[in-house]
């Protein structure tokens, strides 16, 4: 199972790791490392999306190295190394107690949110626990019957009102219709950024609304971010940062372009947990972080 996934991971970050590894084989036919080859690499990481903090924090490890004989597998076990100083506290497992897990999934539309909730219940089903989700993103009706659609698919219990419904009264009518009925409640939100104001007032609104039923909901705040718009994804994260505490982040289409690197920045700009990652289309394609397989499917390490 562990090298399946490998292997799937590999697949949806082939973009990235193409990109990568095979910039670093054709800047180290020299086989020498000089100015010049340093200046290369810093420049294949940061076109990457690497960031630039990273990217020169791994060029003076390799300076500091000093390789005599510097193939691509020992300059990538470097960067490696590097990257999973950076990444290996972020890592983590969604902690599910007794009662009723109530998480809320945040995000600006576009950014695979909905999907992402379904892909995140066909996983709790398959690990035996039963899930209902929320369609609280009611100003979009295609949010809703895209919702209702991954419900379906995953044999999942599915709460929604009409599209004038207010999402905070939907919230609350679903949590106490799950008390005692359902292992986990994934609640869907809007993500209009063009108005902060409105977007601020209505998620502040549902987790006032929610905590009146107990102050330990949601028990988990998960911001969706998407890899392919680069750094533009903290920008977005420092908005939702302002709304409300987020607990861990999901990182989708990584799949989607050669910058799989933006995984790094986020992380070390934000310094929140990241809980899952999505590399495809296909509810298989969500995997729960793992820093050291990230980092060998992004270098293409065998």
């Amino acid at each position: 199972m562990v090298l399946s996934w490998l292997k799937q991971l590999k697949d949806g970050l082939s973009k990235s790791s193409d990109k990568i590894s095979g910039g670093i084989k054709k800047i180290l036919k020299s086989k020498k490392i000089d100015e010049a080859t340093l200046f290369e690499l810093e420049e294949l990481l940061i076109s990457s999306d690497m960031g630039i903090d990273i990217s020169s924090k791994i060029i003076d490890e390799l300076k500091k190295s000093k390789l005599v004989d510097p193939t691509p597998e020992k300059v990538k076990a470097i960067i490696k190394k590097k990257l999973k100083e950076t990444l290996i506290s972020l890592e983590k497992d969604i902690k599910l107690t007794k009662s009723l897990n109530v998480i809320l999934v945040v995000g600006v539309n576009g950014v695979g949110k909905t999907a992402t909730i379904g892909k995140l219940a066909a996983k709790f089903l398959a690990d035996g626990k039963k899930v209902g989700m929320v369609a609280g993103d009611t100003f979009r009706a295609a949010a809703v019957e895209q919702l209702k659609i991954w419900s379906e698919r995953a044999k999942s219990e599915f709460f929604s009102a009409d599209e004038s419904s207010d999402p905070a009264a939907l919230a609350y009518k679903s949590v106490m219709s799950a008390k005692d009925k359902l292992d986990i409640l994934l609640i869907d939100t809007a993500g209009r950024l063009h108005n902060k104001k409105d977007l601020m007032d209505e998620l502040s609104k549902i987790i006032r609304v929610l905590k009146k039923i107990d102050e330990s909901i949601p028990s988990e705040t998960i911001l969706v971010l998407d890899g392919n718009i680069g750094q533009n994804s903290i920008k977005q994260a420092e908005v939702f940062k302002e709304i409300c505490d987020i607990d861990s982040l999901i990182i989708t289409k990584l799949d989607g372009s050669a910058k799989g690197g933006v995984l790094i920045p986020i992380a070390e700009k934000l310094k929140i947990p990241i809980s899952f990652i999505g590399t495809g289309e296909k509810k298989e394609d969500l995997a729960r972080f793992n820093s050291d397989d990230f980092c060998t499917a992004l270098l293409d390490i065998d």
